[in-house]
């Protein structure tokens, strides 16, 4: 098996898919967020504001290359394809862009307490439907297999991304 990429906006459920799916395919994972923070030292939010978002895209380019030479089931970031150099990456790489309604999405970003994404406190609701809207595109492009999230549960969408992957 080759590492499977698990890609889409932020609120999407990589990291809870991620989790669920190498469960079941026995698979070790790769949870690009965790791992940055654990090594940049603090969180991601920290960081984007004490170095900016460049300095941040350096530190993901970095890891994400590092993760595909794993065979891992692969959380990205949000802003993963945003990078000519990852988009190029991924081209050869077995991408499931987790597709969700941007509503849907904003409402898990705000709800959630734990992790707390930089765009997020950055932008309204309106900003966050149009950055979606301009990353929809290349999440598309990149995907060799899309899964509508919106009105499923985790478990269902691990069902159907097994029955898609064989």
């Amino acid at each position: 098996m080759t590492a499977i990429v698990l890609i889409g906006f932020m609120g999407a459920g990589k990291t809870t898919i991620s989790k669920k799916l190498a469960a079941c395919l026995e698979q070790p994972v790769i949870d690009m967020d965790e791992v940055l923070v654990a090594r940049l030292g603090c969180s991601i939010n920290h960081y984007f504001t004490e170095f900016g978002e460049a300095a941040f895209r350096e530190q993901e380019t970095a890891l994400l290359k590092e993760a595909l030479s794993n065979d891992a089931i692969i959380a990205t970031g949000g802003g993963v394809i945003l990078q000519k150099e990852n988009q190029k990456v991924l081209q050869d790489q077995f991408v499931i862009y987790l597709k969700g309604q941007a509503e849907i999405l904003i409402d898990r970003i705000r709800q959630d307490k734990d992790n707390i994404r930089p765009l997020a406190v950055e932008n309204s609701d309106q900003k966050l439907k149009m950055i979606l809207a301009t990353r929809e595109k290349m999440y598309e492009k990149l995907a060799k297999l899309t899964i509508e999230t919106t009105a499923k549960t985790p478990e269902e969408i691990v069902k159907e991304i097994i029955k898609q992957v064989g």
